[in-house]
């Protein structure tokens, strides 16, 4: 940035004392000086070696030193020292190219236009006032009484960006918008986490939710046992958060959790199938299947599904089981990744 304050006079004219001597005559009044003083102030003016006092002994305009009254008649009998004062006042440039480091607060009232770097070692204060800046949040603060923004623009098909981490990583965090495709990105732990299309679609690129479907499991028996079914067949596994048949929720929230089974060699002997999303903290039910309500003897086989809302802890499982009842106490699983005994959930919120 540019001096800022008034100049030292770039004549060189006050760059050291110097002094005007003029001859009185008893009825001149009026004197040609060799520089203009800003003021009345800025002259030691001498009348037979006596100091005239600058606020009613004299006046300046330009060049021109007046008396109030008429020196006396002598030669050389009136001086004039100039005091090498500052001559007028500057403002600074209206833009500044040129990376500066401010050791104290920062604060515009009006438009500052700033092309290169800005660096200040305490605070940043644009608008009105700063009364109601977060303690937490006051070392830039932009405030107005009316409608206040803060804007970053950039080229046409580059990113305009906000970067946020800790002390030493500048990458932790960032909001980024594509001016080329128009989408909003945030990126947390340096990891894209969702993105917003130029048509408004959000996706969640790290959001917990799988789909897994069931291996063929033929002869399932049970009577009054909870038996796991295994769902070894990973189709999904958006943050790989599935294993060994179970879902571990990495994260505390509310879990969507689905199941779809096709089940065959259901006895018409009056068998009864019970099928359960198990959680860490919770059972639900979503299916009995009763033999002897109907005679499933024609086909032997059942196709359901069901869905439930848990309240997931971090590191909670869950699993899906089968109670297999009456009867013959046995029953097969349809499986296969083609098949129609699927297991699926994910976070929602």
């Amino acid at each position: 940035m540019a001096y800022v304050g008034t100049p030292i006079d770039t004549t060189n004219t006050f760059q050291s004392l110097t002094g005007d001597r003029f001859d009185g005559d008893g009825s001149a009044v009026a004197f040609t000086l060799s520089t203009a003083p800003a003021s009345t102030l800025d002259i030691e003016v001498f009348v037979g070696n006596v100091r005239q006092d600058p606020n009613s002994a004299y006046t300046v305009s330009g060049t021109t030193l007046t008396f109030t009254g008429a020196p006396p008649s002598g030669t050389n009998n009136i001086y004039v020292v100039h005091q090498a004062k500052s001559v007028g006042t500057i403002d600074p440039p209206a833009t500044e190219t040129i990376a500066k480091t401010f050791t104290g607060g920062l604060t515009s009232s009006g438009a500052t236009t700033i092309s290169g770097a800005l660096v200040a070692s305490s605070t940043v204060r644009v608008g009105s006032g700063t009364t109601s800046a977060q303690a937490n949040g006051d070392d830039v603060v932009i405030e107005g009484s009316a409608n206040t923004g803060l804007t970053i623009l950039s080229g046409a098909d580059d990113l305009a960006a906000v970067y946020l981490g800790q002390n030493g990583a500048n990458n932790d965090c960032k909001f980024e918008y594509d001016n080329d495709t128009n989408a909003l990105v945030v990126h947390t732990n340096a990891t894209e986490a969702m993105k917003i299309d130029g048509n408004g679609h959000v996706t969640k690129p790290k959001q917990p939710s799988f789909l897994v479907s069931a291996d063929t499991q033929s002869n399932v028996t049970g009577d009054n046992t909870d038996y796991d079914l295994l769902f070894t067949n990973e189709i999904i596994d958006r943050n790989a958060d599935y294993g060994s048949s179970l879902f571990t929720a990495p994260i505390t929230g509310l879990y969507q959790l689905s199941a779809s089974l096709y089940l065959t060699g259901i006895a018409a002997n009056h068998t009864s199938v019970f099928v359960s999303i198990v959680t860490s903290n919770r059972r639900q039910y979503i299916v009995g299947v009763d033999g002897g309500a109907t005679d499933p003897a024609d086909s032997g086989e059942a196709y359901f599904n069901g869905s439930a809302l848990f309240d997931m802890d971090a590191n909670d499982t869950a699993k899906i089981q089968i109670d297999v009842r009456g009867g013959s106490k046995v029953v097969d699983i349809g499986g296969g990744t083609d098949g129609a005994t699927f297991f699926s959930g994910a976070l929602i919120a």
